[in-house]
């Protein structure tokens, strides 16, 4: 009797236990069945070089339609040769001698204001542009809803730089009575933070760190006889330089900011410094000519030319340590190229090209409607410019 009870009880014990045991099974094999096709989406989108990118541009241009070939017409702007443009996240940034707008996603305008600029420039940061006129006394600060200050007060010397940095700090640099130039730098509110007088020679340019708390300038000048720039990198709470490099024989042609270095672009050679002044590395330009230069987050996309003039050109992808991520040579025309995130694209008359950064080919479009400028962007998307409208394109 005890034995057959205690059958019992387990007899009737096991009905209780088979529904949990049911549910756990069912939750791991819907688990994996998931963890499968997740895992299928992420390999086809390898496998025919899309990528993450690829569902992400899915998912965030769902309600953009394009061609077939991945074209679509997003924005339109006046015809006027002056125009300069700077993506604003989603939005467009159009300026000219005579006007500046932002522009949406859909096309229509939310800001426009009349301006006067001789010579219109764009300064790209990371959430605002600095907008002005180069030799001239305006300068504007406009973020993807329209204009958040106008600094032009600041101005009345003539400006001869202006750089933002990737949180907004701008360095100011203008023509100053009693002293050869100046410059000042603002935090994101557009507060000034520090300010150096130059009294014994011209400062051309100036950037901000992206640690925020240092800032180079250049100053054209000799050096045993021969031309030579001068790098000073200020600490913002110091004076005096905490370090001062001298490149012989060499025009600087801007200053960027390449990981956690300074990149110095020069007419021969690309060079990174530290925030103490020490080198970081260096990359002598293979062919002798730069035809343009666009910066990602880590490395540097040039375009040289083997001669003065045709089409016997390479573009190289260089890292802050001078090191070569890849080369790819053209032999057609280029018109302009730009890099963002991991990709480059280079514009040619009547096609585009979008790279990976090891130069490897990601995407072609075949017609650019007769577009003269491209802005990468860090999706894999790449906007064309024409005379009077921009086309997204989406690889």
């Amino acid at each position: 009797m005890t034995n057959e009870k205690e059958n019992g009880t387990r007899a009737s014990a096991v009905p209780g236990k088979q529904p949990r045991r049911g549910a756990l099974r069912r939750t791991l094999l819907l688990l994996l069945v998931l963890a499968v096709v997740l895992g299928g989406v992420v390999f086809v989108s390898y496998q025919d070089m899309k990528g993450i990118d690829s569902i992400r541009r899915l998912l965030s241009y769902n309600k953009v339609s394009p061609d077939a070939q991945g074209r679509a017409e997003l924005y339109a702007y006046d015809s006027d040769r002056t125009n300069t443009f700077a993506m604003l996240g989603e939005r467009l940034l159009v300026v000219s001698t005579t006007r500046m707008a932002v522009l949406d996603r859909n096309g229509e305008e939310l800001f426009s204001q009349n301006v006067k600029l001789n010579n219109p420039a764009i300064a790209q940061g990371g959430q605002l542009a600095a907008v002005y006129d180069v030799g001239g006394t305006s300068l504007y600060l406009v973020g993807q809803k329209g204009l958040v200050r106008d600094m032009s007060e600041a101005c009345e010397g003539g400006i001869l730089a202006a750089a933002l940095n990737e949180s907004d700090y701008l360095a100011l640099t203008v023509r100053k009575s009693g002293y050869k130039s100046a410059v000042t730098v603002y935090d994101a509110a557009g507060a000034p933070v520090f300010t150096f007088n130059a009294s014994d020679h011209y400062v051309a340019n100036a950037c901000v760190m992206r640690d925020n708390k240092h800032l180079c300038t250049v100053s054209l000048g000799e050096a045993d006889s021969a031309f030579a720039s001068r790098l000073s990198i200020y600490a913002l709470d110091q004076e005096s330089p905490v370090a001062v490099n001298t490149l012989t024989s060499s025009l600087v042609l801007s200053l960027e900011n390449l990981g956690d270095s300074l990149l110095c672009v020069t007419d021969d050679r690309l060079t990174s410094f530290a925030a103490d002044g020490s080198l970081g590395g260096s990359y002598r330009y293979e062919y002798p000519y730069l035809r343009g230069v666009s910066v990602s987050g880590d490395y540097a996309a040039l375009l040289l030319s083997r001669y003065r003039s045709g089409s016997a050109l390479r573009v190289v992808a260089v890292g802050a340590d001078g090191e070569i991520i890849g080369t790819q040579d053209i032999r057609r025309e280029v018109l302009d190229i730009s890099a963002a995130g991991k990709y480059v694209a280079v514009l040619y008359g009547d096609s585009l090209s979008v790279y990976t950064a090891d130069m490897t080919e990601y995407a072609t479009l075949e017609s650019t409607n007769y577009a003269k400028k491209v802005i990468m962007r860090a999706d894999g998307t790449a906007v064309l410019f024409g005379t009077s409208g921009a086309t997204l394109y989406i690889p």
